[in-house]
């Protein structure tokens, strides 16, 4: 594979995963947005930050199997910013409304939001909140030689992120239902079980 076909690939990726979220969440509020309330805002920017999350999984088994290959330019910085901005406006829209509503706050918020029968859904989503925005630490700390000793755990402990965000999703998500997006999450989701072989794989053998 060449870098421009790389390249194209990446971004047309990221524009598909992108747009299928887009309808997906449109369609569940009937495409009204003029008249929206946060709780149907906030679903949004969980489905965004998973599924171009999932994008970096996707370009980066690309790049493993091709290691001559580069990130395209932009799409690293471009996409980390939108994902950040979605990690945090996904729970903070539904705690800052919930705590309008004197429902508390989080995570007795969320519970209150979703009930007691979900609580371990909702905790799953926000121990991978915690280990990703850690990760926006760690990421600017990449020479530092602790962070250089555990990369491989660290690099497991974000597939752990993001699995866990794939089945909070699953449980929770309102825009999944019981239709086509289910079946699209899923797909996305097993998909990233030969790419977190191949990754994790390729971690350790370049570790040897």
């Amino acid at each position: 594979m060449t870098q421009r076909n790389y390249t194209k690939l990446v971004w047309t990726m990221l524009v598909v995963t992108v747009s299928i979220g887009l309808i997906a969440w449109g369609q569940t509020v009937n495409w009204q947005l003029t008249s929206l309330t946060p709780y149907q805002w906030f679903p949004l920017f969980g489905i965004l930050a998973w599924l171009i999350m999932w994008t970096h999984y996707g370009s980066g088994y690309f790049r493993v199997k091709n290691p001559q290959l580069k990130k395209p330019k932009y799409y690293a910085g471009l996409t980390g910013w939108i994902v950040l901005a979605c990690l945090l406006l996904h729970p903070g829209i539904l705690a800052f409304q919930q705590y309008r509503n004197d429902q508390g706050l989080p995570p007795e918020s969320y519970i209150n939001y979703v009930g007691e029968s979900l609580q371990i859904a909702v905790m799953a989503g926000s121990v991978a909140l915690v280990i990703f925005l850690s990760f926006e630490v760690y990421g600017r700390m990449k020479n530092n030689k602790w962070i250089q000793r555990h990369a491989i755990a660290l690099s497991v402990l974000q597939s752990l992120a993001m699995t866990l965000i794939f089945v909070h999703g699953l449980r929770l998500g309102t825009s999944l239902g019981d239709g086509w997006f289910r079946v699209v999450w899923i797909m996305y989701g097993l998909l990233l079980i030969p790419i977190f072989y191949t990754i994790h794989k390729s971690e350790l053998e370049a570790k040897k």
